[in-house]
């Protein structure tokens, strides 16, 4: 099992944004997860991944692709009240789901 979570490059956002909005979209997956699924993610120490994509219509891309796939994802956009402007996609979480699902949509993309 394993939560992806995956972060625009792009947008010059600092640690402590970037952190706010992953844990934005961590928090709302495992929310709307199947508790079967979150259960078990639970269970193997709620493995996650942080990884990155150098800009947004690659971000909806790689959301887009995933939910085909038929995996969990949530994509965060921001209020605009610090750093980025309102709406803006900011990053998404994939998952949590069985690895090797999750990794065929995340495999090719770097850590962040």
């Amino acid at each position: 099992m394993k939560l992806a979570l995956v972060v625009r490059t792009d947008l010059g956002m600092g640690r402590g944004k970037i952190a706010a909005q992953v844990a934005h979209a961590a928090v709302t997956a495992v929310l709307i997860s199947r508790e079967a699924d979150v259960a078990a993610w639970l269970g193997e120490g709620q493995p996650k991944v942080v990884l990155k994509v150098p800009t947004g219509e690659e971000l909806l891309d790689l959301a887009r692709q995933a939910l085909a796939d038929g995996l969990v994802v949530e994509v965060v956009h921001d209020a605009g009240r610090t750093q980025v402007a309102p709406g803006t996609a900011t990053c998404c979480a994939i998952g949590p789901a069985d690895s090797e699902r999750v990794d065929r949509v995340t495999a090719g993309l770097p850590l962040l």
